[in-house]
């Protein structure tokens, strides 16, 4: 209901406001302003008028049969519901908005029936000002003024604020229109924010660890309700200047026949700014020992099957060359560590291993341990490098088990035997080679 109140008619049978207060809302005895309020966005809402008598007037001369609003062009209208009693309604003629109009202020009239059918002589009361003021509904949800926020920050610097962000709301009301919290919507991360916006980093950042975060913030309004549309925050991590080399990595790869190539194309001398008087630079290559830079160089053979776990009983199926163990002597070698030896297989050559040094057909659980440096193949992409199969010798066109690098992976081929064929089982594992 707008307000509810009714109207009178005086002795001099002019109608009247019956009582100076409507809907809790003061009419002034002189002007007779009402105030009332209603929901932004509804139509059809609506609150009664009334009237009572004063005078001795009976019949038509007693009714009230008209109001009328006079001024701006409000979408409001006033109805009479009960002529006997002048009580009638004031209503929205349609849907109102808080954010086009906040207020209205008109002047109405009533009207009694004391004239003919034409009205011309209708007798009406004094005029009274209606005060409107259309309430606020949260149908908006913030909005922020960025679609993106950009920052930086020096590591290791504990920040009050590194930046703000800011969103904005249509509604028209301060309840509805004021953004009341923001809110952090990425989950572990080393921030937080406060009602105002301000970002500020909760522990020492790292540029090693990482040098850009990218945080997802919410906002809300005082109604609660949230924005429909999170903003990103970029923050990059700057790091602390440090005088010396920049830009220059500890090795290099190299693919033999490829021609020259830059070792150090990005390298620069950082001075934080500070005066430089000379400039001294030493670079030093490692000798192309076919395992030197491979962890396999720093331990000798031995120690390394202890650190991998192999089992005691182990098979070396690449012996150094005796009288019983011939079948590497014409493979090409290369000196190790405690007169270990490495083999180098370029594709054209293989070892045949004696079918009593090797298992024919492997258990359920064993261990192939390989320690090799692996180059660029010389042949086609799609090739086969094999480390290590066991086949059958008509035509050796079966494979038992095979160890081989195919496409940049690692691939161990295993097929049971014929009698543990009742079920299906893994046959291939690949590992990814970095």
């Amino acid at each position: 209901e707008l307000f509810p109140g009714r109207w009178a008619s005086l002795s001099e049978g002019l109608p009247a406001f019956s009582k100076p207060c409507l809907c809790d809302l003061v009419t002034t005895a002189d002007v007779g302003a009402v105030s009332v309020g209603i929901p932004s966005g509804c139509g059809g809402q609506q609150g009664q008028l009334g009237r009572r008598w004063r005078d001795e007037g009976e019949g038509r001369e007693g009714e009230i049969c008209a109001f009328k609003i006079h001024g701006q062009e409000a979408p409001f209208e006033a109805v009479v519901l009960n002529r006997t009693s002048g009580e009638g309604v004031l209503r929205a003629k349609g849907p109102v908005d808080c954010e086009t109009q906040k207020e209205y202020t008109f002047i109405i009239q009533a009207y009694d029936c004391g004239a003919g059918a034409s009205g011309a002589s209708w007798k009406k009361s004094h005029k009274a000002v209606v005060h409107i003021q259309v309430d606020d509904v949260n149908e908006f949800s913030p909005v922020f003024r960025e679609p993106v926020y950009h920052a930086a920050v020096m590591e290791g610097k504990i920040y009050d604020s590194i930046l703000q962000v800011e969103a904005w709301d249509q509604d028209c009301s301060p309840q509805y229109s004021q953004i009341c919290n923001y809110d952090i919507v990425t989950s572990d991360t080393p921030f937080a924010i406060d009602r105002n916006g301000n970002i500020r980093n909760t522990e020492r950042l790292s540029y090693d660890k990482k040098q850009r975060y990218e945080v997802m913030v919410t906002a809300f309004d005082c109604g609660q309700k949230r924005a429909t549309e999170s903003v990103a925050v970029h923050i990059d991590v700057k790091p602390v200047c440090k005088p010396g080399w920049q830009g220059w990595n500890k090795q290099v790869d190299y693919d033999p026949g490829t021609g020259s190539k830059q070792l150090f194309p990005k390298m620069h001398l950082e001075t934080c700014d500070s005066p430089l008087s000379a400039v001294r630079a030493m670079v030093e290559l490692q000798t192309s020992h076919i395992g030197k830079g491979c962890d396999r160089e720093t331990y000798s053979e031995k120690s390394l099957q202890k650190l991998c776990g192999a089992a005691s009983g182990s098979t070396d199926l690449l012996p150094a060359p005796s009288a019983s163990t011939n079948w590497t002597a014409s493979l090409l070698t290369d000196s190790g560590r405690d007169c270990d030896l490495i083999f180098r297989f370029d594709g054209r050559q293989a070892a045949n291993v004696p079918e009593r040094v090797v298992p024919q057909n492997l258990t359920d659980q064993f261990t192939i341990a390989t320690w090799m440096k692996h180059g660029p193949s010389l042949g086609l992409r799609a090739e086969k490098e094999t480390l290590l199969c066991n086949s059958d010798k008509t035509e050796m066109n079966r494979h038992h088990y095979s160890l081989y690098v195919h496409n940049c992976r690692l691939v161990f081929l295993l097929r049971r035997d014929f009698t543990q064929v009742d079920t299906f089982r893994p046959a291939e594992f690949h590992w990814k080679l970095e």
